[in-house]
């Protein structure tokens, strides 16, 4: 993964953490949404590997695994990324009927080389948020 791509996913955890993500990645819904798409054992791997630093703690755990999984999704499944942060997005919405960053989150997925048409397809079903 490029140094760009790591800091691109680094600010959209960052983003995310603005909100109770931890909660939606520590419940069940996170683990449902792995065994549908055969990530179990990388999200699991990520979570242990984030636990078993000691300069992580509280949020940080749950914030550092996610950009592993990210990470690990992006270098893996390139071809599915776009797809499958939307469904985390998705889940994560609908678990606290929240409404997204999802304009600040296009920039940044922007900068991985999605294109507009390509986000805004997968963000359609997803609420919107004009707020900064």
């Amino acid at each position: 993964m490029s140094q760009d791509t790591e800091k691109t996913i680094k600010r959209m955890t960052t983003q995310l953490f603005r909100y109770p993500i931890d909660d939606y990645l520590s419940s069940g819904n996170i683990s449902e949404f792995c065994r549908e798409h055969d990530l179990s054992d990388a999200w699991k791997e990520k979570l242990e590997s984030s636990r078993d630093r000691p300069d992580l703690y509280g949020r940080d755990v749950m914030k550092n695994a996610l950009v592993l999984f990210l990470h690990h999704i992006s270098h893996c499944r390139p071809d599915e990324f776009l797809a499958l942060f939307t469904r985390i997005l998705a889940g994560f919405s609908q678990a606290g009927s929240l409404i997204l960053p999802l304009d600040d989150l296009k920039r940044e997925l922007l900068l991985l080389g999605y294109s507009d048409d390509d986000i805004d397809h997968e963000f359609t079903n997803l609420k919107t948020s004009r707020v900064k």
